[in-house]
Formats: structure tokens, C-alpha cells, sequence
């Protein structure tokens, strides 16, 4: 992968920071950073197909279509499963007993974003 690539950059950078918040227990904050990491390895394979996202909805656009055409339902659903830590941050929905499985799915789904990059 291009490390040059501003969004894998952000994408880093925001995941690396949900794990200084997750191990301090701040939750909120966390959520919010591993929804940036997510948010922007999307942004990193759509710019990779030529594509821009400008706002929350064309992620779920994109989501929905790649995973179509991949005939991988897993992924979108996942994805959505992971809208929860963006949700998280506002209204705080996620217990702090169920955070080590959303950071755990957002890192597996970094990793397979990561891979079908590589193949694109």
C-alpha cells in the first residue's frame, strides 16, 4: 500500500490514537477514532477506483456496491455493525464491556479493506 496515500496516513494515525483512548477507557473518544480509521481506508480504496466521498451516506453507497460486487454481504454488514462506534461517540450505546469487540471488528475490517486494496 502507497504509505504517501493521505487517507491510509489518516487512517493510521486515527487508529493508532483509538488505542491510546481505549487503554486510557475512554470509550466515547475511541469510538470516534476507530470510526475515523474506518472511514478513511474506505476513503483510501475509493479514491483507488476513482471516486470521491463527500458525505456519511456515500459511504453506505459505496459499502453496499462493493460488497455487491464482491458477492461478500459480510462486509457491508460489518460495516454497518461498526456505524455503531460513530453512533457511540454521541450517545455513548456501546457498554465498555462490548468495546474489545468493536475494536477488535474494525481492526479485521481494516485488514481486509487493506487487501482488497491491494488487489484493486
Amino acid at each position: 500500500m502507497n504509505a504517501l496515500n493521505p487517507f491510509v496516513k489518516m487512517r493510521d494515525e486515527y487508529f493508532a490514537n483509538a488505542e491510546v483512548f481505549a487503554g486510557k477507557k475512554e470509550y466515547r473518544k475511541a469510538s470516534e477514532l476507530l470510526w475515523g480509521a474506518v472511514t478513511q481506508a474506505i476513503k483510501a480504496l475509493a479514491a483507488k477506483h476513482g471516486l470521491e466521498i463527500e458525505s456519511h451516506a456515500q459511504f453506505f453507497d459505496f459499502m453496499r456496491t462493493l460488497s455487491k460486487e464482491l458477492e461478500t454481504e459480510s462486509l457491508y454488514k460489518t460495516f454497518l455493525f461498526l456505524n455503531d462506534l460513530h453512533k457511540n461517540f454521541y450517545d455513548e450505546r456501546i457498554s465498555p464491556v462490548d468495546f474489545d469487540i468493536y475494536f477488535k471488528e474494525a481492526y479485521q475490517f481494516l485488514l481486509e479493506i487493506d487487501k482488497i486494496m491491494k488487489k484493486s
